[in-house]
């Protein structure tokens, strides 16, 4: 006979979503290059890489953003960082397993310190040049 479990009696840290994925986040910063000339480069904002939950939006989500004209087709949700901002959100970008995004959104869901959703859309992957470290 199958045991029927009610899950309301789990506690709210149990229901928060598996953040088991490792990304890095990465800023847009203008430097200037070898011959003078400003050049754009990205920098991660963090040592290492971070944890996070990482799944593609859904059909709601992906046709809402099109409606608002933004492209956004993957989550990912941190915990919260004070150095990840709303103002900065377009300067961000994300790699995951070799893959490059473009944050388009920061949600901090009601300005709470606990996690943080970034919504992005797939990128070109920068080059060599395009890339500093700490």
């Amino acid at each position: 006979m199958a045991t029927i479990t009610n899950r309301g009696h789990q506690s709210r840290a149990s229901r928060h979503k598996l953040k088991d994925k490792k990304i890095t986040i990465y800023a847009k910063i203008n430097k200037t290059g070898p011959n003078g000339y400003p050049v754009s480069a990205y920098t991660p904002i963090h040592a290492g890489k971070l944890w996070a939950y990482v799944r593609q939006t859904s059909g709601g989500e992906f046709y809402a953003a099109m409606a608002e004209q933004v492209r956004e087709e993957i989550l990912f949700v941190v915990n919260w960082r004070a150095d990840l901002t709303l103002a900065a959100a377009q300067n961000y970008f994300i790699e995951y397993k070799g893959a490059w995004y473009d944050v388009q959104r920061v949600d901090t869901y009601e300005g709470y310190k606990e996690d943080i959703q970034l919504y992005a859309s797939s990128m070109r992957t920068p080059t060599a040049n395009e890339l500093t470290t700490f």
